[in-house]
């Protein structure tokens, strides 16, 4: 489970970037795990922010940390995503439960070359160092039994997985947990079928998923998972050793549907298909279902479902016998209203005015400047956007601006944005 994430001079962050899931201190114990190693630590949170607003590169970037330590070089992503790609190095840093243990492992490097590392190992509360590499190679502080290590270490290779590598359990244990408890879900992307080929005959797991589908409004009955030898030309087939990983595979489900007042049938379709609200779908089920103290990030997480079904899919992320840990993105604030508390919701732009009021500026409010810099910058359609302040000049500076609606939190009609959304639900504008 990820405590904090820290990252600079990464695709569209230049300063360093600030990512917490620990509890606000003196908050309810509301949608949290049990006090692990005395850290509260939420089970999700939800990020907000406009197309631009770097949602999804906040996602890219611990992505991208976690493929560094794999030694997954994607070519059709930069392996080393500077900001406007200047020279300077990219750093990342997450602080994570794994094994009963809080880790916090932080790199900083540049396309071949590790600048620093440091491993640090949470004892009675206090983070202590366990191993810690410098510049131009040079270890500061590291175990006795690892020292023989460093001469196995190229500049372009990290430290953690020579000491991995020669079976280290502090190492280990963070390597397993990028490779097998850091998952990202895309919306491209099709069900972890292999997964579900192992899993389709355990009786209690089929039962479960199926209750989970027909849960969603899914008229599905049934489904089957075959594989099948990826078919190659026989020219091609003398450069294999062996065609035991060469597989493919393919689900098809079975939908029910009616076929008079009383009779019903089914009928099968192939998963590719299915709607990408489906695929989707099924996806997050078999995580939900086959996974356990894991965490998922899911970019654009309300894309294909209706806000119903979104609702009701974060009930289930924060319910309390829940063991994986959701992160998410998206557009829909609607979405603020599902459960949520305060520190599980993040905004990923905020404009704010430095003037005094004696200066008289043209960005405090009343006036629209705020308001008009951000419609510039997202593209956003001001008549079709609402204002929610709780200041009269919240509300002039909306109008001034060309705001659609807007709304007073005055504590009679409207005593937080949870009744304004109230209201568009019932007028059917939201």
């Amino acid at each position: 489970m990820i405590l904090e994430f820290t990252f600079e001079n990464s695709f569209s962050y230049k300063d360093e970037a600030y990512f917490s899931m620990e509890a606000v201190k003196g908050t309810k114990y509301k949608n949290e795990f049990e006090k692990l190693c005395n850290h509260r630590i939420l089970k999700s949170s939800i990020i907000f922010g406009p197309n631009a607003s770097g949602k999804s590169n906040l996602i890219k970037s611990l992505k991208t940390f976690r493929n560094l330590v794999l030694k997954k070089d994607d070519k059709k992503e930069n392996p080393c995503p500077t900001f406007a790609d200047n020279s300077n190095p990219v750093k990342y840093a997450v602080t994570f439960f794994a094994e009963g243990v809080i880790y916090k492992y932080s790199v900083s490097y540049k396309h071949d070359e590790i600048i620093s590392e440091l491993l640090e190992i949470e004892s009675n509360g206090v983070l202590k160092t366990y191993f810690e590499r410098k510049e131009n190679n040079v270890y500061s502080i590291i175990p006795a039994e690892l020292e023989l290590l460093i001469s196995k270490t190229r500049k372009d290779n990290l430290f953690l997985n020579t000491a991995k590598t020669f079976d280290d359990p502090h190492c280990l244990n963070v390597f397993r947990w990028f490779r097998n408890k850091l998952l990202f879900v895309s919306n491209d992307g099709l069900p972890p079928l292999d997964e579900l080929y192992k899993l389709q005959n355990n009786k209690p797991f089929r039962k479960r998923l199926l209750a989970f589908l027909q849960a969603a409004d899914l008229t599905i009955e049934d489904f089957e998972v075959i594989k099948t030898p990826l078919d190659f030309p026989y020219e091609l087939k003398s450069f294999f050793d062996s065609f035991e990983d060469l597989v493919d595979y393919q689900m098809t489900l079975r939908h029910r549907h009616t076929t008079s007042k009383s009779d019903f049938a089914t009928f099968p379709i192939s998963l590719s298909s299915e709607s990408e609200g489906t695929k989707k779908l099924i996806s997050l089920a078999i995580i939900l279902l086959s996974l356990k103290d894991s965490t998922i990030f899911i970019d654009e997480f309300d894309d294909s479902f209706h806000v119903e079904l979104s609702k009701a899919l974060i009930e289930v992320f924060n319910y309390h016998k829940n063991c994986n840990q959701f992160i998410l993105t998206s557009h829909e604030l609607a979405l603020m209203d599902a459960g949520f508390k305060k520190e599980q919701i993040f905004i990923t732009k905020v404009y704010f005015c430095p003037h005094a009021p004696e200066q008289k500026c043209t960005c405090r409010k009343p006036n629209p400047k705020m308001i008009l810099d951000a419609c510039k910058e997202f593209d956003i359609e001001l008549e079709n956007s609402l204002m929610i302040g709780d200041k009269p000049s919240d509300v002039e500076a909306g109008k001034r601006a060309g705001v659609g609606r807007n709304f007073l939190l005055d504590g009679i009609s409207f005593k937080d944005v949870r009744d304004v959304l109230n209201k568009l639900k019932k007028e059917k504008s939201l």
